[in-house]
């Protein structure tokens, strides 16, 4: 625009100064200034326009790839270790008993190793209790006598009683020192408990004299 103006301008003096013989029309100037204020004032009303981005669009720019997190590792679940068995700690075989009646004694052994003694009463002159090698034949823990009563009359008690042969049997019972039962060999509350537990069936027994 402001080129336009500039040529106009130099048109304009070029012929004033050509028609310096003549005299200049008064109504022409006045028309060709108004037309130069014309131009100047659309000149600095218009703001000169930017080309330099003509022709392309405005496009985004593409954002930096933002790597995604990464998740923590899972913990694995570690199973809890199950409960073992309390291990049965058997006695050692092999095991044997030995009751001597002239001792009044018995002996308890495991692996020909002697675990235990202690006191019996075996039977009375009357009704001697057998000697010879036995095996254990039965075990009843609260075993009631079917041939014998005692003081009361009531069937004799016979508390951890093992049988061993016939009807004689080892049992829990009164300990006078000497022998005084009908045949049974009787024997202290925790020996009989103890024998009770550790002699299995078919374990040997031997009664010597």
């Amino acid at each position: 625009m402001r080129k336009q103006v500039s040529a106009l301008l130099c048109c304009l003096i070029a012929l004033l100064l050509g028609a310096c013989a003549q005299t200049p029309d008064t109504a022409t100037v006045a028309a060709e200034l108004q037309d130069i204020a014309w131009w100047q004032q659309n000149a600095q009303a218009t703001p000169p326009s930017d080309t330099s981005g003509a022709g392309f669009l405005a496009l985004p720019l593409p954002s930096a790839a933002v790597p995604a997190p990464e998740s923590a590792p899972v913990a694995e679940s570690v199973p809890a270790p199950e409960p073992q068995p309390t291990p049965i700690i058997e006695p050692t075989a092999p095991r044997s008993l030995t009751i001597a009646l002239g001792a009044q004694t018995f002996v308890y052994q495991e692996a020909a190793e002697v675990v235990r003694t202690g006191a019996i009463s075996s039977g009375k002159p009357d009704h001697t209790t057998p000697t010879g090698h036995f095996r254990v034949l039965s075990k009843d823990r609260d075993k009631v006598s079917s041939r014998y009563t005692n003081q009361l009359g009531m069937q004799a008690w016979m508390p951890y009683a093992i049988q061993f042969n016939g009807h004689y049997f080892l049992h829990e019972g009164w300990l006078p020192g000497y022998p005084d039962s009908h045949g049974c060999v009787r024997v202290g509350e925790q020996d009989a408990r103890f024998l009770f537990e550790r002699l299995k069936i078919g374990d040997p027994v031997a009664v010597v004299p």
